[in-house]
């Protein structure tokens, strides 16, 4: 069996840091294992596909899977569905103990995965909606389609939380706006390089 390779972006380090400026130890250590159970959702999901993992990025904008494997578009789908479902009934199961700090990792684990369920790169409901429009449209207008929904949610999610006086949804806002341009140029590149 091939090594995966694993490596750390700054931006990992910069969301752990911006996690716990915001709200302690306990939201890093809720987020993060949110992410875990999320990411083991992908992995499963890719590992029945038949995929195989080659390198796993820890970045600014979560954990990013780099696979070997001819997958078709609806194992492709699957894939990406898999992790904010996997998160959604993880936090179910946590919302049924009595724990108050199971409360609140279920709390944090359920709005990161409706935030993953925008349809905004590089979130996964971006790329399921990319895999939705490029089913049924040209790659450019696709490509125009998803980068104006990242700026529309983006800037609503920065102006929402400017309005409530919430400092980190109005930065989770600009940050959305700003990477779902490179994201989807990014993900048209690597799509292209993967025929």
């Amino acid at each position: 069996m091939d090594r995966i390779g694993l490596n750390a972006e700054p931006g990992f380090f910069l969301l752990a840091a911006a996690l716990y400026y915001w709200g302690g130890g306990a939201a890093v250590t809720a987020f993060f294992t949110a992410a875990l159970v999320h990411e083991l959702g992908h992995l499963t999901a890719l590992y029945l596909s038949g995929g195989e993992v080659r390198r796993l990025c820890l970045g600014g904008t979560g954990l990013v899977i780099e696979y070997a494997g001819a997958l078709t578009r609806r194992q492709e789908m699957g894939v990406t569905a898999a992790g904010p479902l996997a998160g959604l009934v993880f936090a179910a199961a946590c919302f049924m103990t009595g724990s108050p700090y199971f409360h609140y990792t279920g709390a944090v684990a359920m709005l990161a995965s409706m935030f993953n369920l925008l349809p905004v790169m590089p979130m996964d409901g971006g790329r399921l909606a990319m895999y939705i429009l490029r089913s049924s449209l040209p790659e450019e207008m696709a490509a125009a389609i998803l980068r104006a929904m990242g700026a529309v949610f983006g800037l609503g999610a920065a102006v929402t939380g400017a309005a409530f006086r919430s400092p980190a949804a109005a930065a989770a806002g600009i940050w959305l706006a700003a990477l779902a341009n490179g994201h989807v140029l990014r993900y048209n590149r690597a799509h292209e390089n993967r025929r």
